[in-house]
């Protein structure tokens, strides 16, 4: 437990942030995305990192399935970013408003 002139220095700190940055400590106060959100997104990056390698390898090795399947499943990765972007700026104007 912190003695009384540092929990009170402490607030002062915290009053003076919140009112130069509201922006700064309305993103502190959401804290850390779920565990699940981190692993979805990070599944995500990968999965698009392996369709750009399957176009590029089938190119190079002249692999037509596998360019092709590549090719097959961007649009599918676009809309998935597109959707989660949307519902990120939803969540954004819900929690400002």
């Amino acid at each position: 437990m912190l003695p009384h002139r540092d929990r009170s220095a402490l607030r002062k700190i915290e009053e003076e942030l919140a009112a130069s940055d509201p922006d700064f400590v309305a993103a502190l106060s959401e804290g850390a995305p779920p565990a699940h959100s981190r692993l979805w997104f990070t599944t995500l990056i990968l999965a698009d990192i392996t369709v750009v390698l399957m176009i590029v390898i089938g190119l190079l090795a002249g692999s037509t399935g596998l360019f092709l399947w590549g090719l097959v499943t961007v649009p599918l990765f676009v809309w998935i970013h597109r959707r989660l972007l949307l519902r990120k700026r939803d969540h954004g104007a819900d929690g400002s408003a």
